[in-house]
This record gives C-alpha cells, sequence and structure tokens, in this order.
C-alpha cells in the first residue's frame, strides 16, 4: 500500500495492494431507486471521498446513475452510494473513478480504517503511517473550523 500523489486530488488516496475487493450495484437511475444485480470488483485506491476500482463490467458515467459500493477494511465496513466520474478501459477490464459524499462521521470512521489497513500492511513503515495520521487530522480540523463559521 503507499499513499498516491496528494497534489491531485483534494483528499490523499491510499493504494490498496492486498487485494481489497468491494461490491458494487446500481442504486438510482434517473432519480429512481432500483434493484440490480451486485458484481465484486477490484478497488486499487480509496480516500476518504472517493475510489479507483476495476471490473469487466461497462458502467455508465452521468450523474443520472448512483452506485452503491459496499466495501470491508480490516473490521470496518461501509456501504456508500456515489456516482462514477470516469472511464478508462484497459486491457480486458475498464477502471473506473468515483465519488461518493459521505456525512463527517463516515469521513473520519474511513481514515481510521485506511489508516489501519496501511499500518497492517507496512507496519515498518511508521512515518507513513504518522506523516497520514497528521495530513488527515489538519484538514479535519480545517473541514470543521469551515463548518462551524457556516
Amino acid at each position: 500500500m503507499t499513499i498516491n500523489n496528494p497534489a491531485v486530488r483534494k483528499d490523499m488516496r491510499i493504494r490498496l495492494t492486498d487485494g481489497t475487493k468491494a461490491i458494487i450495484s446500481i442504486y438510482r437511475v434517473f432519480g429512481n431507486d432500483v434493484q440490480s444485480g451486485e458484481i465484486p470488483v477490484s478497488v486499487h485506491n480509496m480516500s476518504p471521498t472517493g475510489m479507483l476500482f476495476a471490473t469487466h463490467l461497462r458502467f455508465p458515467v452521468s450523474d443520472d446513475f448512483a452506485i452503491r459500493i459496499k466495501v470491508k477494511l480490516g473490521d470496518w465496513e461501509f456501504v456508500l452510494i456515489g456516482h462514477i466520474l470516469w472511464r478508462r478501459k484497459e486491457e480486458n477490464q475498464y477502471l473506473y473513478g468515483c465519488a461518493y459524499l459521505p456525512d463527517q462521521k463516515v469521513r473520519l470512521a474511513i481514515v481510521r480504517a485506511l489508516n489501519e489497513k496501511l499500518r497492517s500492511q507496512n507496519p515498518q513503515q511508521s512515518r507513513i503511517h504518522d506523516l497520514y495520521q497528521r495530513m488527515t487530522d489538519k484538514d479535519q480540523f480545517v473541514r470543521m473550523r469551515l463548518d462551524a463559521r457556516g
């Protein structure tokens, strides 16, 4: 697991190298809730507000479609609703970038789960863990202050 370039994204993405899977399904189409089948996908990286995943299925890239994402990170399990922002064909599968908008408590839980995952994957890299923790703590502090100002 490594840290992606933080200058490119609002939130730092953590690359997951341990074969982390998520379950994706179509949740809403044109504002109407739908029931669809679920498909396992490979999660390449994740942040508190988005992820990169791969699958052989071709999902639509549109705000008119929302997906449900079920992901387990260690002892943590999340069910998130998001939108696919982009799609790229790579060999025999598609890569997708998606964003979700969790509330503040869920964001903090994702940060904690990713930090625990980072620590378990690379226990010898304490400087990286400390850096990630400081960056996410600072980011959360700034967001809480902005929220308090209204």
